[in-house]
């Protein structure tokens, strides 16, 4: 799998890609990028972008979504073993080995990422990780710190009365943090980076 690939799909699947479960006989998954119609330029950039591992076309989906799935490979079985070991996402101990391009940033950011921007106040970077434990967000942490030099923190996100985590970049790192991922951020997108005047 080249690089560049590879690169978009981590950042994919720590966002909002999925890898269904392995077949039993070969071990393959396939992966499906699914999005309403308002990012349709960014489902339609990511298919591009994963054109090694043989995306199908894009069908619409019910609720104004369109969405597309690939071939059925053997590598997305083995990613699909890392990130979801027992059904569920999470994030595998050997993350900070995959996640080491600013694309995989931008692309986890356009997924799941938004913009606290407050006039004259602050403007941070956030990233909702509410499928993720705790712990496997204080390894993401880690991997911010130690592969750019990002500090950020765990915070909680309080919905329906359900406690979840998500990711905060500090203020003084959220312009450096947006900085690095800014020349891969689509048009569809630029909102969540734009008030920040990079």
């Amino acid at each position: 799998m080249l690089s560049t690939t590879k690169n978009i799909l981590i950042g994919h699947i720590l966002g909002d890609g999925f890898l269904y479960p392995p077949t039993k006989r070969e071990g393959k998954s396939q992966l499906e990028s699914k999005y309403s119609d308002k990012s349709l330029e960014y489902l339609i950039w990511l298919r591009e972008g994963l054109s090694e591992l043989n995306p199908g076309p894009i069908k619409p989906h019910q609720n104004d979504q369109h969405l597309y799935r690939t071939k059925a490979s053997k590598e997305l079985g083995e990613l699909r073993k890392l990130f979801y070991p027992k059904g569920k996402k999470i994030v595998p101990k050997e993350i900070k080995s995959l996640l080491t391009d600013p694309i995989s940033l931008a692309v986890w950011y356009m997924d799941d990422g938004t913009l606290d921007f407050r006039e004259r106040y602050h403007c941070n970077a956030m990233i909702a990780t509410y499928g993720f434990s705790f712990s496997d967000c204080k390894l993401l942490v880690n991997t911010l710190h130690d592969n750019f030099d990002i500090k950020s923190i765990v915070t909680v996100c309080t919905m329906r009365g359900i406690k979840y985590p998500r990711l905060y970049v500090w203020a003084k790192d959220s312009i450096r943090f947006l900085n690095l991922i800014e020349p891969y951020i689509l048009p569809c997108m630029e909102h969540k980076i734009v008030k920040c005047n990079l």
